[in-house]
């Protein structure tokens, strides 16, 4: 299993955060690895609906989905994706902290069959990946 978590101190409040990232129109401005949302995607994600992306990881763009299971207004988004074979986990917290918002990015991946070869550079890229994201959605919110 491959887990990473990241947290960050937003100058904005929960509901701001949220509306921001629960929509996944605004990925491709935070997240390296999207490339691209369909702009009729719901704004706020309905669970058990799945929504198709472009993702560009290091080996090219490809097809891939996100498929909402847990929404909680103003609090928490979790996804299960699925793309280049792999079914990662990505959750969304958000709750206040002082004046702000503490944001927390957690993803979690069970590598199976060949993709097991790849865990140990996953374990590396999957928490240096999440980092980024994260620094990229304070940078893009606290700007």
């Amino acid at each position: 299993m491959v887990k990473s978590s990241e947290t960050v101190i937003l100058a904005r409040k929960p509901q701001e955060v949220f509306r921001f990232v629960a929509d996944l129109r605004n990925e491709p401005k935070w997240h390296t690895d999207v490339d691209s949302v369909p702009q009729g995607t719901d704004p706020v994600p309905v669970v058990g609906k799945t929504y198709p992306l472009k993702f560009k990881p290091f080996m090219g763009t490809t097809d891939g989905t996100l498929t909402a299971v847990d929404v909680q207004q103003d609090a928490r988004v979790v996804y299960r994706g699925e793309f280049g074979g792999l079914q990662p986990t990505i959750s969304y917290s958000m709750e206040p902290a002082g004046e702000g918002t503490r944001f927390t990015r957690s993803v979690e991946l069970h590598p199976s069959g060949l993709k097991m070869l790849m865990a140990p550079v996953m374990a590396f890229m999957v928490p240096r990946n999440n980092k980024e994201v994260v620094g990229n959605l304070k940078r893009q919110l606290d700007a």
